[in-house]
């Protein structure tokens, strides 16, 4: 072996000792511990997670602890800062589960609430991502105090800044109540939102339970509503918070970004043969239901339509669109989930999509299918009437503007509760328009024809025969159109009718809301008292949770 064959081999093994000693120091890091612990529980760490949410090289830290408090104390289980998403300021808190489970202590809420009141102060949105098992024990009754004192802070900014929430672990008691106060909740696979976890159901009962069944994501997003938005991912579920804050605005006190209108590329979609197939299928007992998403994609911008609430409440349809480059709501009834009719979960999804819309200055636009409210004992037992009251009162308070489209049947009270002209508070922000193939009536064909013109005695022809003459009287646009209640509007046309209408009538609202500004101010100057009420009363557009 030559000289130089040693000293590489010297070499090498030198190499390989240092490399050596280098991983051994890496690996008995705290931080690559942490990492390895996170890693192994199928969970990000707070910087990784932070990597995902923003912009690159934007986030920084508020409220850091100082360096001398001990690596488990309150404040180090809560990360809080600032980034850019998308070019636009988020102000962000992070649950640490990597130490204490995240469980929330004095200073842990102490540091909420201050992130809480900065991103107010700053008019900036609020992500909070949830992985906390509720108040710490050791904190006793006060660590109760502290939460109260975070569902009130909670309450103070629902509907001033827009406040979203990541459920990426296990949360329980408070950790659970608290998300649900925020606008909207995104859930990933695997996390939970319960009163309290499977180890205290264990302990207290004997009863063995998992996670996913005491609030899982598929039961909130599905059954019981508490979740907007199911994912399986903590790297789709940023992807879905960074596209969800570009439809909102960085504050009340704001309006959402305005972006380049994009028309949809190719041929039109016919919305009228759909309509016209689906009245012949119905005469001959065939399937006559369409995806009322065919219709939204139709009318608004390309590639802008990001659906809310996907799996709660399925006879209706709502989320975010672009209509001429502006971010509006769009609230539709689902004519493939029991014939489009209005149920309580339903009824309670639209209302709660109203009051998010309308704090953020989100135009509503209706698209109204809807032959009634379900009648069944279950729905009654389910507060059908409640909730659909709460509907009906609903549109009425709606500030923003709107635009509602009868496109086929409207029917009932129903026609009431999906934005008929009588509940136009404010006239010059909305515009009524119906299908000129559209129906509005008391009732149907199938129960109207009996309280017309009386039973048909089990006579099939008779029966066929009134059902004829009713949709000839009764069942089409002419009464309606006749007393000005919607204005005619041909399927052809739909688009186009909402690209002239929505940005004027937007226009006119931005002009109305600067001068309501500008009184407040006022009114904050000459009138502190008054200003208060109204600060913590009526000038908040308050989002509750269902």
């Amino acid at each position: 072996m030559t000289i130089q064959h040693r000293m590489a081999l010297v070499s090498t093994g030198n190499d390989l000792a240092h490399s050596l000693r280098h991983l051994r120091e890496i690996c008995t890091r705290p931080d690559f511990q942490v990492m390895a612990r996170q890693h192994a529980r199928g969970k990000l760490t707070v910087q990784e997670k932070i990597a995902c949410l923003f912009d690159p090289g934007t986030f920084g830290e508020d409220l850091a602890p100082r360096s001398d408090l001990d690596p488990r104390h309150g404040e180090r289980r809560l990360l809080t800062g600032h980034g850019m998403m998308h070019g636009r300021a988020v102000a962000a808190a992070i649950f640490d589960s990597a130490i204490a489970a995240g469980s929330v202590t004095i200073s842990t809420g102490v540091k909420l609430i201050k992130q809480m009141q900065l991103a107010e102060a700053q008019r900036c949105p609020l992500l909070i991502d949830w992985d906390s098992g509720g108040a710490d024990i050791n904190d006793g009754v006060a660590s109760l105090d502290i939460f109260r004192q975070i569902f009130t802070q909670m309450n103070e900014i629902s509907g001033r800044i827009p406040t979203l929430s990541i459920i990426s672990g296990l949360n329980a008691g408070g950790g659970a109540y608290a998300p649900v106060m925020t606008d909207t909740v995104i859930m990933i696979d695997g996390s939970m939102m319960a009163v309290t976890g499977p180890t205290v159901i264990k302990v207290a009962t004997g009863e063995d339970v998992t996670p996913d069944e005491m609030g899982g994501a598929q039961l909130h997003s599905e059954r019981s509503g508490e979740a907007h938005y199911r994912v399986p991912t903590y790297e789709e579920a940023t992807r879905l918070a960074r596209r969800y804050v570009t439809y909102l605005p960085e504050s009340m006190w704001s309006f959402p970004p305005r972006l380049e209108p994009r028309d949809k590329p190719g041929v039109s979609t016919n919305l009228r043969a759909i309509i016209t197939q689906a009245r012949h299928n119905a005469r001959l007992k065939k399937n006559a239901s369409w995806d009322i998403r065919t219709f939204i994609e139709a009318a608004v911008d390309d590639d802008s339509w990001l659906e809310y609430h996907e799996k709660f409440g399925t006879s209706a349809v709502v989320g975010f669109a672009r209509i001429a480059g502006i971010a509006v709501a769009m609230i539709a009834n689902q004519r493939q989930v029991l014939g489009a009719s209005m149920t309580a979960a339903s009824s309670s999804k639209v209302t709660r999509f109203l009051k998010l819309a309308n704090a953020y200055h989100l135009p509503v636009i209706t698209f109204v299918d809807v032959p009634g409210f379900i009648a069944t004992q279950e729905e009654s037992e389910g507060q059908i009437l409640s909730q659909g009251a709460t509907l009906l009162m609903m549109y009425p308070n709606v500030m923003v503007p709107r635009i509602s489209v009868v496109i086929d049947k409207a029917f009932g009270g129903a026609y009431c509760a999906m934005d008929s002209l009588t509940t136009s508070v404010r006239a010059r922000f909305c515009r009524h328009y119906g299908f000129t193939t559209g129906q509005i009536a008391v009732m149907g064909k199938e129960a109207g024809p009996f309280f017309t013109y009386g039973g048909d005695g089990g006579d099939p022809i008779v029966r066929e025969r009134n059902q004829e003459r009713y949709e000839t009287e009764y069942l089409n646009m002419r009464l309606a159109f006749e007393g000005g209640f919607v204005t005619p509007l041909e399927p052809e046309t739909l688009r186009q009718r909402l690209v002239e209408d929505v940005p004027q009538l937007y226009a006119a609202y931005q002009e109305y809301w600067h001068t309501l500004g500008r009184e407040l101010e006022l009114v904050r100057e000459r009138c502190p008292t008054l200003w208060n009420e109204l600060r913590y009363g009526a000038i908040r557009g308050l989002v509750q949770p269902l």
